[in-house]
């Protein structure tokens, strides 16, 4: 799985790939931390239950980085290890391990994802998805 980023005027436009969706969760979310914070450490101090549902794989994706940043602008919390135990159509349930990040870690304000120029689709060697962070 990979993510990487892709030109645009103000936002962050990420592209990731990977051979399954639980992978285009994982790497649409290290993208995330790839933006917010100065470092991205591996820590494994904290763990928190993510479930989320939606009526796609673009929502599910959309709602997933939501309520990654909900945790990690309320709570400082950061995910280094993810086990996803259903990642769906409709929904993603997933346990996630990882630590608490100072503020002064961060190395930009990540406002939202937004569903701008959203899509999943799947191809012949998994999933490729795009979205925009609003920094």
């Amino acid at each position: 799985m990979t993510y990487r980023f892709l030109e645009h005027t103000a936002d962050a436009l990420v592209e990731c790939e990977a051979g399954a969706y639980p992978g285009i969760l994982k790497a649409a979310a290290d993208a995330l931390y790839a933006v917010a914070l100065a470092e991205h450490g591996v820590g494994v101090e904290v763990e928190r239950r993510v479930e989320v549902t939606g009526e796609s794989r673009e929502d599910l994706l959309v709602r997933w980085l939501q309520e990654l940043l909900f945790l990690l602008e309320t709570d400082h919390f950061v995910a280094s290890e993810f086990a996803f135990d259903d990642a769906g159509d409709g929904a993603v349930s997933a346990r996630l391990q990882g630590y608490t990040c100072p503020p002064e870690a961060r190395a930009a304000e990540v406002k939202s994802a937004t569903y701008h120029e959203l899509s999943v689709r799947e191809t012949a060697d998994g999933f490729v998805a795009r979205f925009i962070l609003d920094v």
